[in-house]
């Protein structure tokens, strides 16, 4: 992971976000795949492009008015299947949702516990 050089990266990977929308994706993806084989679904074709805005005056430290995480994060969904028409495709995709368990925590606000330890994270 890294960030762009103008927030103090060297540009050579991707920012956490981007990583974060990916990772979206990517559970929909092998959910669909496992909701699909129990189900005796055939998918031809299966792609997720996953987008969201985020403040990045808060996320550079420029404000404090706002949320740092996304206001917003959009799904598009291109599934090719001989088994499900438009309805079954929408059905299929809230069944993948409902399981995924990336877009699960998104949607509940799962909290975050932190705590400190003495020494390297390596002892955890």
């Amino acid at each position: 992971m890294d960030q762009p050089a103008a927030a103090g990266g060297s540009d050579a990977g991707p920012t956490p976000v981007d990583a974060f929308l990916a990772t979206i994706g990517s559970c929909l993806g092998t959910i669909s795949r496992m909701v699909a084989k129990q189900k005796g679904i055939t998918l031809e074709k299966m792609a997720f492009i996953v987008s969201g805005e985020v403040d990045v005056d808060v996320l550079l430290g420029r404000s404090e008015e706002g949320r740092a995480g996304f206001t917003s994060i959009s799904i598009v969904a291109d599934l090719e299947s001989p088994d499900l028409d438009e309805e079954g495709k929408l059905a299929f995709l809230e069944e993948v949702d409902r399981r995924c368990p990336v877009s699960e925590t998104v949607l509940n606000g799962t909290t975050l516990n932190f705590s400190i330890t003495q020494g390297s994270a390596e002892a955890l």
